[in-house]
């Protein structure tokens, strides 16, 4: 019979490759949020003008 692990070597919370880093996610939203509001800026005074 197989075994009912996927991997030989796999524990329930075995990932050291997927560690909760969210350093990246995090600069990419704030600069996403300084590049809207940038952007929102130049578009609304565009309209307005």
């Amino acid at each position: 019979m197989a075994d009912s692990k996927a991997h030989p070597t796999a524990t329930e919370m075995d990932y050291p490759a997927h560690e909760k880093n969210y350093s990246g996610f995090l600069k990419l939203l704030k600069f996403g949020i300084v590049a809207t509001a940038i952007i929102t800026a130049i578009v609304i005074y565009v309209i307005a003008n």
